[in-house]
């Protein structure tokens, strides 16, 4: 998108930020300016001179238009993340989510920046069949995702009324360097691997999810932030590939050594199956997911040993 030079990721020093600004560093000239409160991402996740850090929390206003000054553009990242969180403190995860996604379009709007690109979730969806698509009509089962379809009806609003060129992801599950803190599968796979432990799986395994790569994510979002003709849109972001938590596990034990593998009891509550549909990314913002499975796993245990 022509006129971009200075772009904003909020929740820039997480895991997703964190890659992204190494991404966007990289990829392009533009100038990077991360807003992150820190109680989950880390200064240390970005080298110097990456990006300018303000600390502070993005669903102030004053916050948020302090570090939009010189903007063109924004990426929306900070969250109130979790299902189980939003169950425990649904007004928390209301202001860490729907209300600051708010305050930050509000605060776009009023200083003139145009481009906003959201990250939502498949939770804004709720317990979906799969393969996950646009066309779903949304039944958030938990504070979360009510927090992240919120956020996705308000970007649309903004677009229509405003003229705002905005656009959420839905992100399916990602993994890759800056993760030993989330508790999902691949970073505890790996971690548990690479610590001589045996890899959990609760139920017998069958279950199926999308895994994406970070660096496959984040070439989604650049693709989002400079697409021409998607203002308001809405996409799902995810390999289109269904892989079963057992064979994840197996690729884990073929790339790091031979972990054995242990069965616990299934959890309630969770989803079968999962995967997305990429069939309108694909066509809108020609994306495609390039990162095979065993070879991001691969990337993602060589960060966990170098960072240990």
């Amino acid at each position: 998108m022509a006129g971009i030079e200075k772009v904003l990721i909020t929740g820039g020093c997480g895991f997703i930020g964190a890659n992204l600004v190494r991404y966007l560093h990289d990829r392009t000239q533009w100038s990077l300016r991360v807003l992150d409160d820190l109680r989950a991402g880390k200064r240390a996740h970005l080298e110097d001179g990456m990006a300018d850090i303000v600390v502070g929390d993005a669903s102030v206003h004053e916050t948020a238009r302090s570090a939009l000054q010189g903007v063109d553009a924004v990426v929306h990242l900070a969250a109130q993340t979790g299902v189980l969180p939003s169950l425990e403190d649904p007004e928390r995860d209301f202001w860490g989510n729907a209300g600051a996604t708010f305050s930050i379009l509000e605060s776009c709007r009023r200083m003139g920046v145009e481009h906003l690109v959201f990250a939502s979730s498949g939770a804004a969806l709720g317990d979906a069949e799969s393969p996950l698509h646009e066309n779903m009509v949304p039944r958030p089962l938990s504070p979360y995702g009510a927090g992240k379809l919120a956020g996705e009806a308000y970007c649309c609003a903004y677009a229509a009324s405003f003229g705002m060129h905005t656009v959420a992801l839905r992100f399916a599950n990602v993994y890759g360097p800056f993760s030993r803190h989330k508790p999902n599968a691949v970073p505890l796979f790996i971690a548990r691997a690479l610590g001589g432990e045996p890899l959990e799986i609760y139920g017998d395994g069958s279950q199926t999810r999308d895994f994406i790569y970070v660096e496959d994510l984040c070439e989604g979002i650049y693709r989002a932030l400079t697409a021409e003709d998607v203002a308001g849109e809405v996409f799902q972001l995810g390999t289109g590939v269904e892989t079963s938590v057992r064979r994840l596990a197996d690729t884990v034990h073929d790339a790091l050594g031979g972990t054995e593998v242990v069965f616990k009891p299934a959890r309630s509550g969770e989803v079968r199956r999962s995967r997305v549909d990429v069939s309108k990314a694909r066509s809108m913002l020609s994306f495609e997911a390039s990162v095979e499975l065993r070879e991001g796993v691969e990337r993602t245990a060589r960060w966990f040993r170098s960072s240990s």
